[in-house]
């Protein structure tokens, strides 16, 4: 079976939407994990700027079978919120720590996620993570379309982007 038709029971999703799908589901996995809280999904868009919107973006990037990034982004409220779930304990400013925490669960959801590309028969790596600060700050993903999935919880909402394509 090829990739494409990896949709199981019968279903026939196109790739893209498995594809970001992996990194859905690893975040959400995650988020519910680590920030101890539901994690509820909204639908798939295509990203109409290259402009964030969020205070906190990290991001990893993701080479072999398939190339780009794969991003998580969110006000600094949701990433301090997040990082004392993870702690146990407030954490009031986004310091040096707070920073590696959010970097530290973007990096575990694109390992996730690329454990499901390997179930898809794509084999991945990943990048260490890095973090852009403050908002309006321009990403080109190079002629790559970027998918963006929004994810709602108690401690905020936190956005899943995807800008992959398949490697020759």
């Amino acid at each position: 079976m090829s990739p494409a038709d990896a949709g199981g029971a019968g279903t026939r999703q196109p790739m893209r939407v498995q594809l970001v799908n992996c990194y859905v589901r690893a975040a959400a996995d995650v988020i519910h994990s680590e920030g101890k809280v539901a994690v509820k999904r909204g639908g798939v868009t295509l990203a109409k700027d290259a402009y964030t919107s969020e205070e906190v973006t990290a991001m990893v990037g993701v080479n072999g079978a398939m190339g780009g990034s794969f991003f998580l982004s969110m006000s600094e409220a949701t990433a301090l919120n997040l990082v004392s779930a993870m702690m146990d304990e407030r954490c009031d400013v986004f310091d040096e720590l707070a920073q590696s925490g959010i970097a530290e669960m973007a990096n575990v959801v694109a390992g996730a996620a690329s454990i499901g590309l390997s179930e898809l028969g794509y084999t991945t790596n990943i990048t260490p993570p890095l973090l852009l600060l403050g908002a309006k700050a321009k990403i080109s993903a190079v002629e790559i379309q970027r998918l963006v999935v929004p994810l709602s919880t108690e401690h905020g909402n936190i956005n899943v982007h995807v800008a992959l394509r398949e490697n020759g």
